[in-house]
């Protein structure tokens, strides 16, 4: 995203966005971004006390079976839905549910992207420099850059360029989904 920039509408970044997470992106990309997530655990806090044990045990046995994080764009307060949505989606295939997850994620991705716009367009800050993240899967650290959709790589800070650019759309994807999707 940052080497395409700058982009001439949020339609053309989440455009370009979507052809990037879902014909460019490994799946160890995916599985990089889902790693950051945790919705499923993130709404047992919001669950009523009785319903807190049940997410506990469906949070468990779904990691259990697909290796990867419950990934949902469903509000993480709405704490039955989610319950009913992963019990609904533990019965899926590997095959089925990495698509499904895939496509809640770029819900995310896409609402991330739009927040990060309208932030760009009224000439804030949208990240924070000091903010920092979990690791990818090469092990590095994820410190979040100040960038804008309406500059190039070259106007905004870029210290990445010791990666491969496969590493930088995972670290790019994951950090994205996890600072701007889930504050």
């Amino acid at each position: 995203m940052i080497e395409a920039s700058p982009f001439s509408s949020l339609d053309h970044a989440t455009s370009f966005a979507r052809q990037l997470w879902f014909k460019e992106s490994r799946i160890q990309s995916w599985l990089d971004a889902f790693s950051g997530q945790s919705h499923l655990f993130r709404a047992i806090s919001y669950a009523p006390g009785s319903m807190m044990k049940e997410m506990f045990h469906w949070d468990r046995k779904y990691r259990a079976k697909f290796g990867f994080e419950f990934i949902t764009s469903t509000e993480k307060w709405c704490s039955q839905e989610i319950l009913d949505e992963v019990k609904s989606r533990y019965e899926n295939s590997l095959v089925v549910e990495l698509d499904y997850a895939a496509q809640e994620e770029f819900k995310l991705i896409a609402f991330g992207l739009e927040r990060l716009w309208d932030n760009s367009l009224e000439g804030e800050n949208v990240v924070s420099s000091e903010i920092s993240e979990g690791e990818d899967s090469a092990g590095r650290k994820g410190s979040m850059l100040s960038y804008d959709l309406n500059r190039t790589p070259e106007e905004n800070e870029y210290p990445y360029s010791g990666m491969s650019p496969e590493e930088k759309n995972a670290w790019h994807l994951a950090t994205w989904a996890t600072r701007y999707l889930n504050p």
